[in-house]
């Protein structure tokens, strides 16, 4: 009896070990918390996004009222088996240019148009862009014709400067194919002189060369005005790829399917542009542009040139004179955004935003994709800063094409103009968040290092959808504040009133030394209130379009100006005071003269 007692007694505790060992393993005693390392890194809290405010300024679409009736013709067609063409063209057009084209001293306008793809022409119909004479009050006639411009091509974007010096504005007009060059004259008939300055399409029949942006500068230190064009995707109708999003049907293709192509450099000389890509470090094919933009970001005399590239790295082009580039976007930091990826880089501008000496270079990106800001540190880097600066939140969701600094409320700070659209008319059955009409944008500057979203009230033209391309911003009125000119795509364009009421103001004219009388590369500071105010003469700038050389300075509640000092594309400095608000001046480099 003792021996069995002692044999249960043994299982009994083999048994109990057993369960102890199993109670180990599925229930162990509980660990402390493993402490999480953290590899620390340079990351910036961005503050909550601020509330919008109530815009100072209103604005009202005058359209109407300006006997003005273009509509714009992306080219689109139904294919044999009914359904819609979606060529990747239909969807980028059109753009615009305000500029003085008859010299009476008003902003007249040039807004691009598309045409049909080759074996589908609309009878009776023959699309092109129109030239439209500022008549006052915000009537427009069309001339067109009588100045010679009435030509039929797969037209994108249109630059207007002087080129050559004779003080009549000029017009550079990109296309699927190329560039055309139309010459001014005093008669304000434009002739096209594209082939005989060197700049005819050398491409073989069908072969793609779609250019977008254009800027003109004085590269190589020389006083005459060369010139960049950017180039978009290598596409024609015959190697057009088919690209669905909902499997059905067929939808506008995205780059990425697409090799991309180099921009394209010439200098000008003896009034002939001579293509030296290659030679002055510009080529590169891996680019996607879409718009370019202009700045002397080492203050060294030289322009420098951004390029917003879609789904592409963006291009930094430093001037190391000559007529020679590096290109440094990666280490410049602009190539990528905050997280090292590509955007859909689309508009662009560079201005100081914050009066700080420092500059910012805006781009408009992408749906989900918000608008870039990236900020210039003092030692030449560049941080992105959309979210630091409230831009983040009010742009994630729109797609922007045109875009600009402009001070539109005169209170001495830039704002942020944009003009959005999809891509996709189909967008919202596969996306219902995202529409493809969507209402203009505008962020005020708030003068503490922020913006803030004024759209919701700044009057009902930036409460209306429309699918935006091209954009502008000039005095269109002679009041002294900033009227915008927005296209649409497949549609018509917008003539947009800035309605504020009392504001002071400057605006300057440079009147440059021949060959560059638009002063192009002058800069103009201008000091009242204990702040400095910086703007550039430049071309280029937006999506497709271009803004009025003309520079404005808003004063606010300053009035008074102390002083406003112009460094001259040469080099020379002149210093005025005494200026007067409330005035449009002029400004002669030769003479000196003030008038």
């Amino acid at each position: 009896m003792a021996e069995q007692k002692h044999n249960k007694l043994i299982i009994i505790g083999v048994v109990v070990a057993l369960f102890l060992v199993a109670a180990f393993f599925l229930f162990p005693e509980p660990q402390p918390e493993t402490e999480v390392v953290v590899i620390k890194q340079e990351v910036y809290i961005p503050p909550p996004p601020m509330e919008s405010k109530k815009s100072p300024v209103q604005f009202t679409d005058v359209s109407n009222i300006t006997g003005i009736d273009f509509k714009h013709f992306g080219g689109g067609f139904k294919t044999r088996d009914g359904e819609n063409s979606r060529y990747m063209p239909e969807t980028m057009g059109p753009g615009v240019a305000l500029f003085d084209y008859d010299s009476d001293g008003d902003l007249d306008f040039y807004v691009t148009n598309s045409t049909s793809f080759p074996g589908h022409s609309i009878k009776g119909y023959t699309p092109t862009g129109r030239l439209y004479r500022n008549d006052g009050e915000f009537k427009f006639t069309d001339v067109t014709k009588i100045a010679g411009l009435d030509f039929n091509r797969y037209s994108m974007g249109v630059m207007a400067v002087d080129y050559n010096g004779d003080r009549h504005q000029d017009l550079l007009i990109t296309t699927l194919k190329g560039v055309i060059l139309f010459k001014g004259s005093a008669t304000g008939k434009f002739s096209n002189v594209t082939e005989a300055v060197g700049l005819a399409n050398k491409g073989e029949e069908g072969e793609s060369n779609w250019t977008t942006g254009a800027v003109m500068f004085d590269a190589d230190g020389d006083s005459d005005l060369d010139l960049l064009v950017v180039s978009y995707v290598v596409w024609s109708p015959e190697g057009d790829i088919y690209s669905t999003m909902d499997g059905k049907r067929k939808s506008f293709a995205v780059p990425d399917i697409y090799e991309g192509d180099t921009p394209h450099f010439y200098l000008q000389e003896n009034g002939v542009f001579v293509d030296v890509t290659e030679k002055s470090g510009i080529e590169n094919f891996e680019g996607k542009a879409l718009g370019v933009a202009l700045w002397d970001f080492d203050h060294d005399g030289k322009l420098d040139i951004v390029v917003s590239n879609d789904t592409q790295p963006n291009f930094f082009y430093q001037n190391l004179g000559g007529g020679k580039f590096e290109e440094r976007g990666m280490a410049a930091g602009i190539a990528y955004d905050e997280n090292g990826k590509t955007r859909a880089g689309m508009g662009i501008d560079i201005a100081d935003i914050f009066n700080d000496g420092t500059a910012a270079i805006a781009i408009g990106n992408f749906s989900r994709e918000p608008t870039s800001i990236f900020k210039m540190s003092g030692s030449g880097f560049f941080r992105e800063a959309s979210q630091q600066l409230g831009v983040a939140v009010p742009t994630n969701m729109i797609l922007t094409f045109g875009l600009r600094f402009a001070d539109m409320d005169l209170d001495g700070w830039l704002d942020i103009v944009m003009a959005n659209g999809h891509v996709e008319p189909t967008i919202q059955d596969v996306e219902a968040e995202i529409s493809y009409a969507q209402p203009l944008s505008l962020l005020g500057n708030t003068r503490n290092g922020q913006f803030t979203d004024w759209s919701e009230s700044a009057g009902a033209v930036f409460n209306t959808p429309m699918v935006g391309r091209g954009l502008a911003v000039g005095d269109l009125d002679a009041d002294g504040d900033l009227d915008m000119i927005v296209t649409e795509n497949n549609g018509a364009l917008k003539i947009i009133r800035n309605d504020i009421k009392n504001a002071q103001y400057l605006r300057v004219t440079l009147i440059g030394s021949p060959p560059n009388t638009d002063a192009i590369g002058a800069m103009l500071e201008l000091h009242a209130g204990g702040s400095v105010q910086k703007r550039m003469v430049r071309t280029g700038s937006s999506y497709l379009s271009q803004s009025e050389l003309t520079q404005t300075f808003g004063l606010g509640d300053y009035g008074s100006i102390d002083k406003l000092i112009i460094t001259w594309p040469n080099g020379h400095k002149q210093e005025l005071t005494k200026l007067v608000a409330g005035k449009t001046i002029k400004i002669d480099q030769v003479s000196g003269q003030v008038r």
